[in-house]
């Protein structure tokens, strides 16, 4: 029987754990993880009764490796609303949707014009080439970079969104008003981000709808390590992977020891603080991480706060221009008691008096989170970090310099088994 280690039990771990159980016959299969739950970046919390995504909050229904887990493991999907949103600029509304699509789609024609047919026409070619992508994968599978350089999306994580945009016609208002509040509600991040993490962000918005797990995104983790029959070792960090002279790699983790013929590592690097014996680690920059702040407060939320009449509902979601300052996103969700959660994000820390004015007859502070290391910061890019760090050693996040989301997780997982099953 084979040996696989696995450390890291986020979406990618876990994913890398439940195909390791589907193309890796009689493997056993052992995960690590430093922190004392599974999930990694994706967390659910509930309050009043409301189900809130702390993390990872949605995936898109062209997302196939995710599509393809929950058809087959038959778990319950919910739709998410996306045409009730605004775009604040600290000030006023710059933009507001109706709550039908197409009259959505007529309004931001009228405003920005030829911007958005050239916008759309850019996701139409990025549907594609991730189709390529996906196909490129099933075929023949390999490191990450060279994937995406053989799907053309290399193209885009060369430069800014910004820059990709406006070489397309693509005006600034546009990218001021319509792209740039896209990406800080997804990355917290404006739109001089890497250009493929942006494209990603506006795919995801604008190309197919979008869902979250019925009962919480931190229930397909969990299930994917369940299904797996992997060995969970929560609490456990990974300090030493020592290559042996046979080949295989002995996994140090506190007082323990265990020697595996595989690993695959499904965490960055930079925050799991490994030291390698017996290797030779390919050289690549260090990668930076953004900081995201979330905090729920609740109670009876006064349309005022947005300079609306009393009697007019808010959007569900207001996304921010880059002038609203360090506030990326608002959301706002109604409790069955008639109240309102309203949850804010910030790559900056979050002070009480960011809801002044927001409620009616006084607030409750619900939770407050703070994720370290949310996202990478992405910046332009020539090379990603090898996949394949040495002959059954496997990097799962070697993709997260160019974009990071819960499929690209699952799908990078997948990868990195295949190419184990390849040896």
């Amino acid at each position: 029987m084979a040996n696989l280690a696995i450390v890291g039990a986020g979406i990618g771990g876990c994913s890398a754990a439940y195909f390791a159980r589907k193309y890796l016959s009689d493997t056993k299969i052992t995960v690590y993880d430093s922190q004392d739950r599974i999930g990694g970046r994706i967390l659910t919390s509930t309050a009043a009764g409301v189900t809130l995504e702390l993390g990872a909050a949605f995936f898109n229904g062209l997302n196939r490796t995710l599509m393809g887990i929950i058809k087959t493991e038959l778990l319950e999907t919910t739709p998410i609303e996306r045409m009730d949103f605004a775009v604040w600029n600290g000030s006023e509304f710059v933009f507001r949707s109706n709550k039908q699509s197409l009259a959505t789609n007529t309004k931001l024609l009228a405003k920005y014009n030829l911007s958005l047919a050239r916008a759309l026409l850019l996701l139409r070619k990025a549907r594609a080439r991730v189709a390529k992508l996906y196909e490129k994968q099933r075929k023949n599978p390999a490191d990450m970079g060279e994937l995406l350089e053989s799907a053309g999306i290399d193209k885009w994580h060369n430069k800014t969104l910004s820059r990709t945009l406006s070489d397309i016609g693509v005006s600034q208002t546009f990218i001021d008003q319509i792209a740039t509040p896209i990406t800080r509600a997804i990355y917290s991040q404006n739109a001089d981000l890497g250009g493929f993490a942006g494209i990603s962000s506006l795919a995801g918005v604008y190309s197919g709808a979008t869902y979250n797990l019925t009962e919480g995104n931190s229930t397909l983790p969990v299930h994917l390590a369940k299904t797996s029959n992997a060995t969970i070792r929560l609490g456990q960090k990974v300090d030493l992977i020592e290559k042996t002279p046979k080949g295989t790699y002995r996994v140090y983790s506190g007082e323990e020891m265990e020697v595996f013929d595989s690993v695959i590592i499904a965490a960055p690097l930079e925050h799991t603080d490994i030291k390698f014996y017996g290797l030779s680690m390919p050289d690549y920059e260090p990668q930076p991480y953004q900081t995201v702040y979330r905090k729920i407060m609740r109670g009876g939320f006064d349309p005022n706060y947005f300079g609306l009449i009393n009697s007019a509902d808010p959007p569900t979601n207001v996304l921010t221009t880059k002038d609203a300052g360090p506030i990326t996103h608002y959301g706002i969700q109604k409790t069955s008691a008639g109240e309102s959660l309203v949850t804010i994000s910030s790559p900056e820390p979050l002070d009480h008096s960011v809801f002044n004015g927001a409620f009616k007859n006084g607030e409750a502070s619900v939770l407050e989170h703070c994720w370290k290391a949310a996202y990478p910061l992405f910046k332009p890019l020539t090379k990603l970090p090898l996949t394949r760090i040495d002959k059954r050693l496997m990097y799962v996040s070697a993709i997260e310099p160019a974009i990071s989301s819960m499929e690209t997780s699952a799908l990078s997982a997948l990868n990195a088994v295949r190419m184990l099953r390849q040896e």
